[in-house]
């Protein structure tokens, strides 16, 4: 007799309608959010955009992992387009002590 390392098929079966359930729940209540105003919907850090994005993802994929801590990951990162204009450096010349020696 050979033993296998697999998890039972009724274990997975359960996995699977737990995940199921769990998307169908998040993505009901999701679109709730559809209904909220603006003022809202800031309130609890989402803009309009941030649902319409959430709910045009598959029906198989949890809305919420889209939108969880999206402003604070934007504000953490600092995003900004890769054709934004550079800050540019002034650099000044000061003449250093007596022996005249540049340095910026």
């Amino acid at each position: 007799m050979t033993h296998s390392a697999t998890t039972p098929v009724f274990a997975l079966l359960g996995q699977l309608a737990a995940r199921v359930w769990r998307v169908f729940n998040n993505r009901r209540q999701f679109a709730e959010l559809s209904d909220w105003s603006d003022e809202q919907l800031k309130d609890i850090g989402l803009t309009r955009s941030d649902v319409r994005r959430a709910l045009a993802l598959p029906f198989y994929s949890d809305p919420t992992s889209l939108v969880s801590g999206s402003a604070a990951q934007c504000e953490t990162l600092n995003l900004q387009a890769a054709n934004a204009p550079q800050e540019t450096t002034v650099i000044s010349l000061v003449k250093a002590g007596k022996t005249g020696q540049l340095a910026a």
